[in-house]
């Protein structure tokens, strides 16, 4: 088909969303004549929150939005990548060949709770199962969720080092074996008749609590059993009592999850331990950042975010053998040019414009912010890296700043020194693009974040009645993130439990505000170290950030250096006071005694520049840390009463305008990889359902109820 004749989409933003939406419309049969897609993005690289950046100033090292992973729930991200890496098609024996070789399982998670004025770590390992990640329909209903879950109980119980207590002490003989009978009623359930397992969960809880809880009090094991299967039990039956069978998830929209928990009667032991508040500081639920109030997530959303998080397929995790950008972002970049997308980077949307009767976009205007050298040849984005570790093969990666030497303004953005990114950036646009709806492009898929909406769309703000309480109810929140790269093992610092097969340093409930810690110290061969600062341990940090005043206006080009030098200090306030709980002999005192016994010998820091000369607290400036501040990195959040208020992705109010991204209604509604996905998913079957059915967006009726309608 002539290029006339094809459908053009202007796919807007260069995140997961933007970059499903093309994966699904370019791939489908016959897309090559039916549609000319353009994806448009700020800057020099694409991800969005996921994009990754390689310094070559410091080993080329790996530099990240914040703590990326796949949870073994994430059924249309899965799928999506094994689909990538087979159209890939990489060479045996080359870096990140296949899907196997880019994703590696989890096995556990590590809670930590606080007891007797200190820490107690709490390594949860989740049993791997004989489900293959690239197939999700193998857990297609909510049913099959909950069986996963009494499954994982019963196998929780039989290994945990307080488990055989249940059958070995005689008061609770009778709890152990009631526990096993759960498994009796699944059949049951399965075929509509959920109220014998409903009545089973009540009798065990009952006897259960009544018998354990005045033995927990100084029995750690006994205690995370005790926790474990309340929360888990507690929320099984309040899924059965409220008929979320039924009903679906969106009407416990208005409920805080905690008061969800409360009102089927879980304990306050069990709604304040680290299981509980797993979920929203995975998803930094706290308003306005502030971690200092108690976290408030949608009952609705925070079920089906849980209950999914445990239904997994063969593992509890998938993490990556190399950077987001590298392992993600640069495999649907490559086979998304394959398939004929065309990417206009260095595109940086200023305004969306609506039509005077406001039903449709009109314009979509461009601040060009650098131009091409070669437009003919376009920009190629990607650097190829050689990897010690494959013998010097290389790895396509992105870069952590622009490809100069392809910029006719190269030189200039270099020696200003600019971060193009940012919406605070001095560095003002070259030339300007207006792209008519209707005559440049005939639908616009709009998958930008949430946060700069209002920025970019006033226009659409007013026309449409629905965006002003979206974006006003659909709040967001900053957040930080920093890696420290050590001359020390792990081990060496005091990591206080050994590996076991999959086993991870990773978690959510330490200390807040930054609250995730994860061990990436397997990606350090994947980086290029001088053999002299060869780094021996990976730590990476993330947790909200509190922001109450307004931002200021763009115009205030310092705000990201105070932003900086905040997170800093913050950092460096945090390794003092947290380390000592995390790693015991990582401290001065037990580096070099004596010294400080809880705060971080900053020592242990590799420092590739002035290294001797480099002492103590100066040495966490050759680290990496970062706010995210800009309207298109903050996090979306889903607060108590915020569900209602998601447009779907065909209901924007606009003819000729989708929507995409973890902030519009996916179902699952929970800001995330998986749900950007699902978004992206959603946009295409809003251009064209042949394309992607709603059965194919796995997840997304579930939580719809039977009799959902306008789906």
């Amino acid at each position: 088909m002539s290029d006339a004749r094809k459908k053009k989409i202007a796919i807007l933003g260069g995140g997961v969303a933007a970059l499903t939406s093309a994966f699904y419309l370019a791939s489908r049969p016959g897309a090559a004549d039916t549609y000319d897609i353009t994806v448009y993005s700020i800057g020099w690289r694409l991800g969005g929150k996921c994009a990754t950046g390689r310094n070559p100033d410091f080993g080329q090292r790996i530099e990240e939005h914040g703590i990326h992973g796949f949870l073994g729930s994430y059924y249309n991200t899965l799928a999506m990548m094994t689909e990538c890496y087979d159209m890939l098609g990489r060479p045996p024996g080359q870096p990140l060949a296949t899907f196997q070789e880019a994703f590696y399982p989890v096995d556990s998670i590590l809670c930590w709770e606080f007891r007797n004025y200190g820490w107690v770590n709490w390594p949860l390992h989740l049993p791997r199962n004989s489900l293959e990640p690239w197939d999700p329909t193998s857990m297609p209903t909510l049913e099959h969720w909950i069986t996963a879950i009494v499954n994982f109980l019963n196998h929780f119980a039989d290994r945990h080092p307080a488990g055989t207590t249940l059958m070995e002490n005689t008061q609770l003989k009778a709890a152990g074996a009631m526990l096993k009978g759960l498994s009796a009623h699944m059949e049951a359930m399965t075929r509509g008749d959920a109220g014998p397992l409903q009545k089973a969960i009540e009798q065990f809880l009952d006897v259960f609590k009544k018998s354990v809880e005045n033995l927990i009090v100084n029995n750690d094991p006994l205690r995370h059993l005790y926790i474990t299967i309340d929360y888990f039990l507690t929320m099984l039956r309040g899924v059965l009592a409220d008929d979320v069978l039924n009903k679906g998830f969106d009407f416990l929209d208005d409920e805080n999850f905690s008061d969800w928990f409360a009102r089927h009667g879980g304990s306050m032991l069990m709604i304040s331990s680290p299981l509980s508040l797993n979920t929203p500081n995975l998803s930094y639920q706290y308003p306005d950042g502030d971690t200092t109030r108690p976290p408030r997530m949608a009952a609705g959303a925070y079920l089906h975010w849980t209950l999914r998080e445990f239904a997994y397929l063969g593992s509890f995790g998938w993490l990556f053998a190399a950077g987001t950008g590298d392992t993600v972002v640069a495999p649907l970049y490559q086979v998304l040019k394959r398939l004929g997308v065309k990417f206009e980077l260095f595109h940086k949307v200023r305004e969306i414009t609506a039509t005077p009767d406001g039903r449709s976009v009109d314009e979509v205007v461009f601040d060009i912010q650098a131009t091409l050298k070669d437009p003919a040849a376009g920009y190629e984005p990607l650097i190829d890296l050689p990897l010690k570790a494959y013998g010097g093969k290389t790895l396509p990666v992105w870069p952590d700043r622009p490809l100069y030497d392809q910029l006719v303004q190269g030189e200039a953005m270099k020696a200003a020194k600019v971060d193009i990114e940012s919406y605070w950036t001095p560095w003002q646009p070259v030339a300007e693009k207006r792209l008519k709806v209707g005559k440049d492009t005939d639908t616009v898929i709009c998958a930008i974040s949430i946060g700069a909406l209002p920025i970019l769309a006033p226009q659409l703000m007013q026309a449409n009645p629905n965006w002003p309480p979206m974006v006003d109810k659909i709040k967001t929140v900053q957040t930080q993130t920093l890696q420290i790269w050590m001359n020390r093992t792990l081990k060496d610092m005091g990591l206080p439990f050994e590996y076991q097969n999959y086993d991870r340093l990773i978690g959510a409930t330490f200390v807040n505000p930054i609250d995730g810690v994860a061990d990436f110290t397997d990606l350090i061969p994947v980086e290029d170290w001088p053999e002299d600062h060869m780094p021996k341990s990976l730590l990476y940090f993330s947790g909200a950030a509190p922001q109450y005043d307004a931002q200021p206006p763009f115009s205030d080009h310092d705000y990201p250096v105070r932003e900086k030098a905040r997170v800093k200090a913050q950092a460096q306030q945090y390794l003092q006071a947290c380390m000592g709980a995390l790693l015991p002999k990582s401290t001065t005192n037990a580096v070099n005694p004596p010294g400080d016994m809880i705060g971080f010998d900053f020592g242990q820091l590799v420092c590739p520049y002035d290294d001797a000369k480099t002492l103590g607290v100066a040495r966490l400036g050759q680290q990496f840390w970062k706010p995210n501040i800009d309207p298109t990195e903050r996090y979306v959040t889903s607060p108590p009463g915020s569900t209602k208020y998601r447009l779907k992705a065909w209901d924007s109010g606009f003819a000729n305008l989708v929507i995409a991204g973890d902030w519009i209604y996916t179902g699952l509604n929970v800001g995330s990889f998986e749900g950007a996905c699902m978004g992206g998913k959603l946009a295409v079957h809003a251009v064209d359902p042949a394309a992607m059915p709603l059965d194919k967006v796995y997840g997304y009726p579930l939580n719809m109820g039977p009799k959902a309608e306008n789906l």
